[in-house]
């Protein structure tokens, strides 16, 4: 699948993603209409929501803190066609764009690995959800799909094997299709330091890739690390692949 073909034309969730279509280090390939990769719904038109149930959509997971789901209600939470989740991945109660506790580390690939270290707990319930469904389309989300979004997709595409510089590919592409947010976004905010936040420079992925390798070995380390057994990891690999 080209970049053109992964991305799924929406109207308001510009950075909404297909995983599938990379290849794999073992010749194998991301199966498509399994993961999706998303920007909030909470805005999303209704025309988005038929296309997405109608891409196959059949489970949602919301990464996003309380403060962000108490302000922007997510509109898959009491649709009867899908399954919903909340995972709190990476919470803040105060009412910024940039969360302060982020501002704490030099820069994104800081908080990658933060959340690696903080966040297993969380990362283990978003794997379990991942293996109740195992034949489900499932899209998973945070607010602008970049981050949160970004490191739960870094670790399912390094999970199943893919080339390194694919995986960084997938979570930069977030810059693009999100250009116009981030303007909008860069003209609300008075702090130069947070503007770097918003990027998704190659650098970020890079670093958090390079600390789980030195840490970990690889994803699927990880994930055993954290508490998912052999098998439970290989049904994952399994059902995403072709």
């Amino acid at each position: 699948m080209t970049r053109e073909e992964r991305l799924i034309q929406l109207e308001k969730m510009v950075n909404t993603r297909d995983l599938g279509g990379y290849e794999t280090q073992s010749g194998t390939y991301s199966k498509a209409h399994k993961y999706v990769r998303a920007s909030s719904p909470a805005n999303a038109s209704q025309k988005d929501l038929k296309t997405l149930k109608d891409y196959g959509v059949k489970v949602v997971i919301d990464l996003r803190s309380d403060f962000e789901k108490d302000h922007q209600e997510n509109p898959f939470q009491n649709d009867s066609d899908v399954i919903f989740y909340e995972v709190n991945l990476f919470d803040s109660s105060t009412a910024s764009v940039v969360p302060d506790e982020v501002k704490q580390y030099k820069d994104l690939g800081g908080v990658y690995i933060y959340m690696l270290e903080g966040m297993k707990d969380k990362f283990k319930e978003i794997f379990d959800i991942f293996l109740k469904h195992p034949y489900d389309c499932i899209l998973f989300h945070c607010s602008a799909g970049k981050d949160r979004t970004g490191m739960t997709a870094a670790l399912l595409l390094d999970l199943i094997g893919c080339h390194e510089y694919d995986i960084v590919k997938d979570y930069s592409e977030s810059y693009e299709n999100n250009i116009e947010m981030n303007e909008n976004l860069t003209a609300m905010m008075k702090d130069e330091e947070a503007k770097q936040y918003l990027k998704s420079s190659p650098r970020y992925m890079m670093e958090v890739l390079d600390y789980l390798r030195e840490h970990y070995g690889s994803a699927k380390e990880y994930l055993l690390e954290i508490g998912l057994k052999n098998d439970e990891i290989e049904q994952i690999i399994e059902n995403f692949t072709i």
